[in-house]
């Protein structure tokens, strides 16, 4: 390998942290809060369940077919577009909120909207990990475990962070002005 691959291949990894704490934001601020969001739309109980169970499942089954993409496609575009698409997914999970808190649509039908939309968030995300998974093995021949601990570290330490700010929103807006503290912290999770 030439001193300039591993320039590029060291460049890499550092991209790949900051995509990371992007990454956290997402899920501290957005993932994370998923279901508090859904009991404030008026969720029941099966509804939450379906919700906390069937996007997992589907994301899990769609890993098989985004298996096959990695053979015919690159997988920077595979993982470019499916991070696009989930990032642009929270666009209609605020949008279910904007219509049932200013009574466009009733309890039963925002859930189950955000049920749905949801599922497509997990899929995305899924789709686009077996490419990002070859890839970066691809790109950090050595030292993995080590970079992988230490990206993990950064990660964590800013999703707890993410996680106690949209807290911290969330309890400041209380139930009255509900939609407006999910509205922020989606679209920080929006913007990670």
């Amino acid at each position: 390998m030439t001193k300039k691959e591993e320039i590029k291949k060291e460049e890499a990894g550092k991209i790949s942290i900051k995509e990371g704490i992007a990454w956290s934001l997402m899920e501290g601020f957005g993932n994370r809060y998923i279901t508090p969001y859904a009991l404030s739309i008026g969720s029941t109980n099966t509804q939450i369940g379906i919700l906390s169970s069937l996007p997992g499942l589907l994301g899990n089954i769609f890993q098989i077919p985004a298996l096959h993409l990695i053979k015919n496609n690159s997988r920077k575009k595979i993982v470019f577009i499916a991070h696009l698409f989930q990032a642009l997914i929270w666009i209609p999970i605020i949008l279910i909120g904007f219509l049932y808190f200013f009574n466009y649509i009733n309890s039963q039908i925002a859930s189950n909207l955000l049920i749905i939309i949801y599922s497509l968030f997990i899929i995305a995300g899924s789709t686009a990990n077996p490419a990002w998974n070859s890839w970066m093995k691809d790109i950090l021949k050595a030292n993995i475990g080590e970079y992988f601990g230490k990206r993990s570290r950064i990660t964590n330490f800013v999703i707890t962070l993410s996680m106690l700010s949209a807290g911290i929103i969330l309890n400041f807006f209380g139930k009255e002005y509900a939609f407006k503290g999910f509205l922020i912290i989606f679209l920080i999770a929006f913007a990670g």
